[in-house]
């Protein structure tokens, strides 16, 4: 596994321009995960009500602009229970009518644990499996065949409370 480590103060996880070209593929349609997020994913209590945004793990971006349509794993702290991180799918589509950017809770694991997980579009959905759970989310429009692999970036509008590391393989 690789690790990604979000430095405080920044959204972005250290990468090379090499694993950026090496993320862009043609017509991605399966993402297999494996991930652990280390102790200092999970803090308490929130800082502001930002903290609560969903943070991307890893994901498909379609198209030129991961703002227009992509489908990701996102997570959160569960700041209620100590070392427990909160699993989302994820999906934006510029074309949908709003909102744009939806989300689902597919289940809670604790840091230090070793998680598998996988994206998968087809049957016009996206299905997002973390472990044994597996969620379905709408695919409504025809994703373009261009495709890149979406890294670990935190936060809506907060940036990282310290610095952190998430181990993540993507096939």
């Amino acid at each position: 596994m690789r690790f990604y480590r979000i430095k405080k103060g920044n959204h972005y996880a250290s990468i090379s321009i090499f694993e950026r070209i090496g993320a862009i593929g043609w017509k991605i349609n399966t993402l297999s995960l494996r991930f652990v997020f280390r102790k200092e994913c999970w803090w308490a209590p929130p800082r502001n009500q930002d903290d609560y945004d969903l943070n991307k793990l890893a994901g498909i971006g379609f198209g030129t602009n991961h703002h227009n349509n992509s489908v990701r794993l996102a997570w959160v702290p569960d700041f209620v229970n100590e070392g427990m991180i909160n699993l989302y799918g994820y999906t934006y589509d510029e074309k949908k009518e709003d909102p744009r950017a939806t989300s689902v809770f597919i289940k809670s694991v604790h840091v230090q644990d070793t998680i598998t997980g996988k994206i998968e579009c087809k049957d016009n959905g996206y299905f997002i499996t973390v472990n044994d759970v597996t969620v379905r989310m709408d695919n409504i429009n025809r994703d373009p065949n261009l495709c890149f692999k979406l890294f670990p970036y935190l936060g809506g509008n907060n940036t990282a409370p310290h610095d952190m590391t998430i181990e993540l393989e993507m096939s």
